[in-house]
């Protein structure tokens, strides 16, 4: 994967957790944050390891490859890893320091 492929990665995982942070029912100061890294370890474990690996061989060349990041795999697993990241954590936190 190229350099402009993960610099488009960046980009719109951190949009995603910035959208995140501002539509999110509860909010965390570090909601975009959890969000995006997990995106983009998402959209890059799958486009760097799905393609050609044995274990997920499914996977191998499916779909588009935009500067050797494929697109489906990519963009699948990054959105699946940003919803659970999200879900896990949305209820983790408190804004009330109420101990009682």
């Amino acid at each position: 994967m190229g350099l402009t492929a993960f610099a488009a990665i960046v980009v719109v995982s951190l949009a995603a957790g910035v959208a995140v942070q501002i539509f999110g029912a509860k909010k965390s100061p570090y909601d975009f944050l959890i969000v995006g890294l997990t995106a983009i370890f998402g959209a890059t474990f799958a486009s760097n390891n799905f393609p050609g690996s044995s274990v997920f061989g499914v996977f191998k060349d499916f779909g588009p490859a935009v500067d050797g990041f494929y697109l489906i795999p990519g963009v699948a697993l990054g959105l699946g890893m940003a919803v659970v990241a999200y879900v896990g954590t949305r209820e983790t936190y408190s804004a009330s320091r109420d101990l009682a």
